[in-house]
């Protein structure tokens, strides 16, 4: 059944949100993507605190967002919150780790839990509570079928975690027919295309491009920067011309580098307590923080940028330091640069500033090197999109770095990917090619070469031919460009025991461009295809090719003399 309707779902490390549109909606305008407003005490914002609390049994879920985080409050209040588990910004877990599917992870008071029970957890609030609206404004007249998925992930996640989330999401109830994994600065850099984007001094849209012009889409969010190169290509599509890569240069390492702040001039036991005792108090410390980081603008004056601190915090301090806030603060290397008022915690630009410096950098400094390798070319425009891209800091790094180029910022840039993974839904097409962060192939057994193959691998197969054993064949190379459902090279493998009735393809995957043995250091074994073959005798064929899906690669085998096709997905967890 055709779907009526497309459902993104961007889980961010720092928030998360959803979004929606009709096929009928769709085709009037793109851009007409329905969010959600989420409320939280006295807050309202367009995403919800990646939040997820889980009862004491370790099993029943309780509450996301700004549920989850207040009613994890009130537990704290009442001195009832050790045994229940309360997870915030837990995404980072599986970025640039070794993923398995039965992996733990600590919430925040070091508690673990499975890590998959976890990620389920958040996803199936989010669609359950798109389903809730979706019916209460059709009044039910839709069924499962009719509404396909999206869930947006970080390009520069390894396939691990992506097929993590995938897992996550089918466990959550998302069929997997129904459902597509979309790379964040991919659809920020679908929704550009489609909506004008206000620059300082005049407007720039990417949907004005001309085929073959190139960008840069720098994703900011929460936890990782991801960054892709785009070129337009002739039928108005975005293709990939350059592997994707960034870092964990998000917000929210400037969140934690202000906490560190806080640690350095108020003592890191009184920012333990503090924080033990009065989350609530906390949280809206560090939510105040956020907020503030985003309008920290040095060319509106060097006055210094106030932050509110929780009325409890001095008497904390005062009780663990045995001094003052003031006159700990004044003790302090930042003596002359902050000071404190009531609960406002007043703080030199210079200062404020610094905090961002490691994150603004890195990514600066990455987004140079990009544009300076000769093998992209020319490069038109910067597009900053993601939450993190709304710091004038940023912008001002970006722009004062790249003063030959376009720095196009649209409207809304933290709604960007969720926006432009509900219209990738409805036209996946728009992203027509990807660029392949590793190398792929099957272990294979090759005619041995004198002075050339491993002794140690030598073998000699039943019909008497000597050969080598454990050669990487290659299928994918690293940097190779892929357009969506096309075939990469087809290989043959034959029969090289004449009782075989199973031809085993072991797939491998690795960053090295052109790698020799499946042994080396680096090379990791996705999954094995296991083939049926007929008959007996050697020499007996198999074709094999592997397939690029959109975000994810399928390998097929055919056996030649019946033409029986055998295909599967790379497992990449085990």
């Amino acid at each position: 059944m055709a779907p009526l309707l497309f459902a993104g779902i961007d889980f961010g490390t720092t928030y998360s949100g959803w979004a929606y549109s009709f096929k009928h909606e769709f085709d009037i305008d793109p851009t007409k993507v329905a969010t959600k407003s989420w409320y939280g005490d006295q807050l309202v914002s367009l995403k919800a605190p990646t939040c997820v609390l889980i009862e004491p049994d370790g099993d029943t879920f309780s509450a996301f967002g700004y549920d989850a985080e207040s009613k994890y409050n009130s537990l704290v209040e009442a001195g009832e919150h050790d045994k229940w588990f309360f997870f915030r910004r837990f995404k980072m877990k599986l970025y640039n780790t070794d993923i398995k599917r039965d992996m733990d992870i600590e919430d925040e008071t070091g508690k673990t839990l499975n890590a998959k029970l976890v990620f389920t957890a958040a996803i199936r609030f989010l669609k359950d509570d798109i389903l809730k609206v979706i019916e209460d404004r059709i009044k039910g007249n839709m069924t499962p079928d009719e509404v396909s998925w999206v869930l947006t992930v970080p390009a520069i996640w390894d396939d691990k975690a992506k097929q993590f989330m995938r897992e996550a999401a089918e466990s959550a109830g998302i069929s997997s027919v129904k459902l597509t994994i979309a790379l964040e600065p991919e659809a920020a850099a679908i929704y550009c295309r489609f909506l004008a984007a206000e620059r300082s001094d005049n407007e720039d849209s990417l949907s004005t491009f001309k085929p073959g012009s190139k960008v840069v889409v720098v994703d900011a969010g929460g936890g990782t920067v991801d960054i892709a190169v785009q070129e337009v290509a002739e039928n108005g599509s975005m293709k990939n011309i350059y592997k994707a890569s960034g870092g964990d240069w998000g917000g929210a390492k400037v969140d934690e580098a202000f906490v560190k702040f806080l640690e350095y001039i108020l003592g890191k036991e009184s920012i333990d307590e503090f924080k033990r005792s009065n989350m609530e108090d906390y949280l809206y410390m560090i939510r105040d923080f956020e907020v503030k980081k985003r309008n920290v603008d040095p060319l509106k004056g060097d006055k210094p940028v106030v932050f509110r601190i929780s009325a409890t915090l001095p008497k904390l301090v005062k009780k663990i330091k045995g001094k003052k806030i003031p006159e700990v603060i004044i003790d302090s290397l930042f003596g002359s640069t902050v000071s404190v008022q009531g609960d406002k915690l007043k703080v030199d630009m210079s200062v404020v500033t610094f905090l961002f410096k490691t994150q603004v950098d890195g990514i600066v400094q990455h987004v140079s090197s990009l544009i300076e390798q000769s093998m992209i070319g020319d490069i038109e425009a910067i597009v900053l999109v993601g939450g993190f891209s709304k710091c004038p800091l940023l912008q001002q790094a970006i722009k004062l770095k790249f003063v030959c180029h376009k720095v196009i910022v649209p409207n809304d840039p933290d709604l960007a990917v969720l926006k432009g993974a509900v219209i990738f839904g409805h036209k996946p097409e728009l992203i027509n090619q990807r660029v392949s962060k590793y190398t792929y192939g099957i272990e294979a057994s090759t005619p041995f070469i004198d002075n050339v193959h491993r002794e140690a691998y030598k073998v000699i197969d039943e019909g008497g031919a000597v050969r080598c054993i454990n050669c990487f064949d290659k299928h994918i190379t690293a940097g190779q460009s892929l357009i969506f459902g096309e075939a990469q090279v087809e290989q043959y493998y034959l029969t090289t025991a004449s009782s075989q009735t199973i031809l085993p393809f072991p797939i491998f995957y690795t960053l090295d461009p052109n790698p020799t043995y499946t042994t080396a250091e680096g090379c990791h074994l996705a999954g094995t295809l296991n083939v049926a073959i007929g008959g007996s005798g050697l020499g007996r064929e198999v074709e094999v090719r592997m397939i690029y899906g959109g975000t994810e690669i399928e390998v097929e085998a055919t056996e030649v003399a019946t033409g029986n096709v055998k295909r599967m997905k790379i497992d990449f967890l085990s």
